[in-house]
C-alpha cells in the first residue's frame, strides 16, 4: 500500500513537504520553509526561532524520531527529493540528519551551497553536513521500492525538476513549481509530453496563481519573460534618470536579461553585495551561459553594524564577514569594482542617469540612497514574480511607502513563474490524471474549473492527513 501524507503546502504557497511511503520506502518530496507558518509566531529579525524545539512547539515542521540532526537509530525515511533552490522547497533540510541523502539537481545543489555562505552559520543554515546526490533527465533513481524518474521544468530559479514516481500503487507526479512562459519553457512542454504517455494515477500539481482575488501587483504581471525584456528595455530607453530594478536573487534568467538591457542602453550595472557574489560563484561552476562576470557590474556593499551598538558606520574592509569578506579579499578582485559608503552614493546620485541598480531588496536599498532632504531621481521596476510569497522579505504595502517617499516613479516589469489558472487547464485535460491533489496554493478549491471532472476527481488534502493509494 502507497500512502501520501502532506505536512506542508496544503492551502499555502510554500512549504512543501510532501511524505510518500511504498512498502518499506519512504522519501518526502521537499523540505521546504513555510514563510506564513513561522510569521504565524516569530518576526524577522528580533523574534527568531532559537532551535529546532521552538520550531517543534509552533508545530512549524513536523515532529519525527530518527529524522533531525543529532539523532539516533535507523533513518526514518530513505531519501528527500528537492525540486528547486527556492527556500519554500529546500529551507528546512539543515535540520536533517547526515545520512538521508538529498536528491537533487546539479545546478540545485550548487546555488543552494553558494547562498548558504552568504549567510550567517546559525543553527538552522548549517548544510555541511549533507549527503547531496545528483539528479538527471532521462537518468532513472532507484530508491528501495520505489523508481524515480526527474525531469527539468521551466521555473523562476534555473535547474527546477518535477519527478514522475512509479510506485506498487501506479504512477505518482510531482510537478515542483514550473511554468510555461520563461526562455526555457521547452523543458516543461518535453515533461507535459512524457506524461501523456504515462498512466498517472496521482497527480500533485501546483496552483500558485489560483487565487480569489487577485494580488495588486499581479494586476500588471506579463505573460512571458520574453514580454518582461520588453517593458524593461522600454522603461530604461524612456528614463533619464535613475533605474531601479527589484527582482529575485535567485531568478539569474532575470539578471542576464537586465544586464544585457543597462549594457544596449550604455548604464553602468550595480547589484548588492549577496546576489554579485552568488553571480561570480555561479560564472565558477560554467552551469549557466551568458550571466554578468568579474567587471562587468559594481558591487554595492550595505552598511555595517558597529559592534556592540546599534549604529551602523561606512567602512570599506574592516568588520566584512562572509561572501562581503571573501569579494573583498579575493586577489582578482579590484577596489574600483566595488561601491560603498556616502561618497559612492553622492557619486552615483550626482549622474542618475548612467547607472541601473539590481536590487533583491529594494527597502534597504531605498533606505540607504535616500538622501535626508531630497528624493532620488529615478524609476522603481517591480520586477518579483509573486510579491506576497515564496521568498518576499517585505509587505508590498511598506515597498510602495517606500517608493513614494522618496519620490521614484514606479512601474512593473514582470512575470510568474508558475503557470497560470489557463496553462493549467490545458495541462491537466491533456495529462488526465485519475486523481489530482492540488499543493502550493491558498485556494485548491479553484482547481474544479480547470479539469473535466469525469476523467479526473479532485482530493483535497488535509495537514497531516494520510491519503491512501490502493
Amino acid at each position: 500500500m502507497v500512502n501520501l501524507t502532506f505536512y506542508g503546502g496544503i492551502e499555502e504557497i510554500g512549504g512543501n513537504k510532501v511524505l510518500l511511503e511504498d512498502k518499506a520506502t519512504r522519501i518526502f518530496l521537499d523540505f521546504g520553509t513555510s514563510f506564513s507558518k513561522e510569521g504565524v509566531y516569530f518576526e524577522w529579525p528580533e523574534l527568531r526561532p532559537a532551535n529546532i524545539d521552538d520550531l517543534f512547539k509552533t508545530h512549524v515542521i513536523p515532529r519525527f524520531y530518527n529524522f533531525y540532526r543529532f539523532s539516533h537509530g535507523k533513518p526514518f525515511v530513505d531519501a528527500i527529493l528537492l525540486s528547486h533552490a527556492h527556500m519554500d522547497h529546500y529551507g528546512y533540510i539543515s535540520l536533517v540528519r547526515e545520512d538521508i541523502p538529498v536528491w537533487t539537481g546539479r545546478y540545485t545543489r550548487d546555488l543552494i551551497k553558494i547562498r548558504n555562505r552568504t549567510c550567517n552559520q546559525t543553527w538552522d543554515r548549517k548544510i555541511g553536513h549533507l549527503e547531496f546526490r545528483e539528479v538527471r533527465t532521462g537518468k532513472d533513481i532507484p530508491i528501495k521500492d520505489l523508481v524515480v524518474d526527474p525531469f527539468s521544468v521551466d521555473h523562476s530559479v534555473p535547474g527546477a525538476h518535477a519527478f514522475i514516481i512509479h510506485t506498487s500503487a501506479g504512477t505518482i507526479v510531482y510537478t515542483g513549481d514550473f511554468r510555461i512562459s520563461g526562455f526555457m519553457s521547452n523543458l516543461t512542454e518535453s515533461f507535459i509530453k512524457q506524461l501523456k504517455y504515462e498512466d498517472v494515477k496521482y497527480m500533485i500539481c501546483e496552483g500558485t496563481n489560483l487565487a480569489k482575488e487577485p494580488r495588486e501587483a499581479d494586476k500588471h504581471k506579463l505573460p512571458t519573460e520574453k514580454d518582461v525584456e520588453r517593458k524593461a528595455d522600454f522603461i530604461v530607453n524612456e528614463t533619464d534618470d535613475l533605474i531601479i530594478y527589484d527582482g529575485s536573487s535567485v531568478d539569474l534568467d532575470r539578471v542576464r536579461t537586465i544586464a544585457e538591457i543597462a549594457k544596449k542602453h550604455g548604464r553602468k550595472l550595480i547589484i548588492e553585495s549577496r546576489l554579485a557574489y552568488i553571480l561570480l560563484e555561479t560564472e565558477k561552476t560554467g552551469l549557466l551561459g551568458g550571466l554578468p562576470g568579474k567587471g562587468d557590474f559594481l558591487i554595492y556593499l550595505n552598511r555595517l553594524k558597529q559592534k556592540n551598538t546599534d549604529e551602523y558606520r561606512e567602512v570599506f574592509g574592516e568588520g566584512r564577514i562572509n561572501h562581503e569578506k571573501r569579494m573583498i579579499e579575493d586577489p582578482e578582485m579590484a577596489d574600483e569594482w566595488f561601491v560603498w559608503g556616502s561618497d559612492g552614493r553622492d557619486k552615483i546620485l550626482k549622474s542618475p542617469e548612467e547607472y541601473l541598480i539590481y536590487t533583491t531588496n529594494g527597502i534597504s536599498m531605498m533606505i540607504q540612497f535616500k538622501p535626508v532632504d531630497k528624493d532620488i531621481p529615478g524609476t522603481y521596476i517591480y520586477g518579483k514574480a509573486e510579491p506576497y510569497s515564496e521568498e518576499e522579505a517585505f509587505t508590498y504595502e511598506r515597498l510602495k511607502n517606500w517608493i513614494k517617499l522618496c519620490g521614484l516613479k514606479m512601474k512593473f516589469a514582470h512575470t510568474s513563474g508558475h503557470c497560470s489558472p489557463e496553462q493549467l487547464s490545458v495541462i491537466l485535460k491533456e495529462v488526465c490524471p485519475e486523481v489530482l491533489i492540488p499543493i502550493h496554493t491558498e485556494s485548491p478549491e479553484l482547481f474544479v474549473g480547470l479539469i473535466d471532472d469525469k476523467a479526473t476527481r479532485i482530493k483535497l488534502a488535509k495537514e497531516g492527513e494520510r491519503i491512501e493509494i490502493k
